[in-house]
C-alpha cells in the first residue's frame, strides 16, 4: 500500500473515530490544525566542512481527537509531514509520520490506569523523543509505549507500577546491525504527601536493553528518591537523587556504577510568563558504536511569554555531555575515551490574525560536537553546525 494511502486511511479513522464520539456527546471532539512553512536549512547533510544549504517547504495536518466519559479519558494525535527540499541529492521528498496514544482509566477512585503510546517513522532523522540523538543518516522507526497503575494505599500516599518498552529500528540492514534496540523498563514509585505543598517519593527500576549485538545489551538497576515542593502557586520544584548499576552482557565489560540526578523548577510569575529550568546526570543507553554506555549530563531552560493576546514568544535551550569510556566498549583496544557535546536552541514567534489563524517566525540552532576517535585517530563520528530559519502559516478548523 502507498504511504499516501495510509496516510488517507489514518486520517478517516480518526475523523470517523470523532464522529462517533461527538454523537454520544453532543460535540465534535476534534480538532484539525494546519502548518504551512518555508525553511532554510544551512547544512542539510550535517557537515563539519564544505555545508550544503536548501530551502524547504513543509506541509502538516495534525488531527486531534479527545473522547471524554465518566471513567475514561481517551486521546489521539495523528501528524504526517511532506517536506521537498530544494537542493538536496539522490532524494528531493521525505514522508514523515507521528502517532501519539493515551488511554486513562479509572477503575475506583482509589485504582486508576494509564497508557501512553508515541509513535514516530522518520526520514533522514537527528533527534527523537527522550532526547536521544540519532545521528545516522538512515530512515527509521522509534516507538516507545508506556503503562502505570496507580493505587492509592491511604488518602496521602499513593504507589505507581510502570513499565516501558522502546523499540528503535533502522531501514538500512549495516545501520540496523549496530544500533537497533529494545528497551524494557519496569519500576515502582512510593509517593507520601507529608503536607499540602511537599511530597517525597522513593523509586526502584530495572531496565534491560538488548542490540542486535548481543554484546552491547545491559541490565541496569536504579534505586532513589526525591521530593516535590509547591513554595507558593507559582513556584514549584522537583528532585530526585539515587544510585544505579549497571551489568553488561559481554563479560569482560564487567560492570558500572553510578550515581543519579534529576531536578526541574517551573516558575509562572504572571498568567502571560512561564518558566522552566532543569537538568539530568545518569548512566545512559548510546547509539555510537562499539560503546556500549555512556554518562550523559543534561541542562536545560525554557521561556514562553504572551506579550499581548495577539503576539506570543517561546525559548527554548539545552546542553548535553554525554562521557565515553573505552572500557565499556566490546572492540578492546579500538576507542579511545571521549565526549559528545551537544547545544540545542531555538525560539519561535507567533502573531494571532483571528480565531483560526496564525502566523509563525522560528529559527533553531544545533552544535554537535564529537570528540570521540578510533584507535588511529580517526573521527567515529563528525561534529557539526546547523542552523534552521522557517516562516509558516498555522490554522485550526
Amino acid at each position: 500500500m502507498k504511504r499516501t494511502t495510509w496516510i488517507y486511511l489514518a486520517v478517516g479513522v480518526l475523523l470517523v473515530l470523532g464522529e462517533v464520539a461527538g454523537a454520544l456527546e453532543g460535540v465534535k471532539p476534534y480538532q484539525i490544525v494546519n502548518r504551512l512553512r518555508l525553511e532554510y536549512d544551512d547544512n542539510i547533510y550535517l557537515e563539519e566542512n564544505d555545508k550544503n544549504s536548501s530551502l524547504k517547504i513543509i506541509e502538516e495536518i495534525e488531527i486531534l481527537l479527545n473522547y471524554r466519559l465518566e471513567q475514561t479519558f481517551l486521546s489521539l494525535r495523528y501528524r504526517p509531514s511532506f517536506v521537498w527540499w530544494e537542493n538536496r541529492e539522490p532524494d528531493d521528498t521525505d514522508l514523515q509520520h507521528e502517532f501519539d496514544f493515551i488511554l486513562n482509566y479509572v477503575f475506583t477512585p482509589r485504582l486508576a490506569l494509564s497508557l501512553v503510546d508515541t509513535f514516530r517513522r522518520g526520514d533522514l532523522p537527528e533527534l527523537t523523543d527522550r532526547d536521544v540523538l540519532v545521528r545516522e543518516k538512515d530512515d527509521f522507526i522509534y516507538n516507545t509505549a508506556n503503562g502505570t497503575l496507580s493505587y492509592m494505599l491511604r488518602p496521602q500516599t499513593r504507589l505507581d507500577v510502570a513499565g516501558r518498552y522502546i523499540l528503535m529500528r533502522y531501514d538500512n540492514d549495516t545501520t540496523a546491525d549496530s544500533d537497533d534496540f529494545d528497551l524494557l523498563v519496569g519500576g515502582l514509585t512510593l509517593r507520601h504527601q507529608v503536607m499540602p505543598e511537599t511530597a517525597l517519593f522513593g523509586e526502584f527500576r530495572m531496565e534491560d536493553i538488548d542490540y542486535e549485538i548481543e554484546d552491547r545489551g545491559a541490565q541496569t538497576l536504579s534505586a532513589g528518591g526525591g521530593v516535590e515542593h509547591t513554595f507558593n502557586p507559582n513556584l514549584i520544584a522537583m528532585m530526585s537523587v539515587g544510585y544505579q548499576d549497571k551489568s553488561y552482557n559481554m563479560d569482560a565489560l564487567g560492570s558500572d556504577t553510578s550515581p543519579y540526578a534529576d531536578a526541574s523548577v517551573t516558575f509562572v510569575p504572571s498568567p502571560a510568563t512561564r518558566l522552566s529550568l532543569g537538568g539530568g546526570y545518569s548512566l545512559f543507553e548510546t547509539d555510537v558504536y562499539p560503546y556500549a554506555n555512556q554518562t550523559r549530563a543534561r541542562i536545560f531552560a525554557s521561556l514562553a511569554h504572551d506579550f499581548t493576546a495577539r503576539i506570543s514568544l517561546y525559548l527554548s535551550g539545552a546542553y548535553t555531555d554525554g562521557k565515553y569510556e573505552s572500557a565499556d566498549s566490546i572492540e578492546p583496544g579500538q576507542v579511545s575515551d571521549g565526549h559528545e557535546k551537544v547545544t540545542q536552541v531555538s525560539t519561535r514567534a507567533t502573531y494571532k490574525l483571528n480565531r483560526s489563524n496564525w502566523l509563525e517566525a522560528g529559527w533553531q540552532f544545533v552544535d554537535f560536537k564529537s570528540e570521540l576517535k578510533d584507535s588511529f585517530g580517526g573521527n567515529l563520528r563528525s561534529s557539526y553546525e546547523r542552523n534552521r530559519l522557517h516562516l509558516g502559516w498555522k490554522t485550526q478548523f
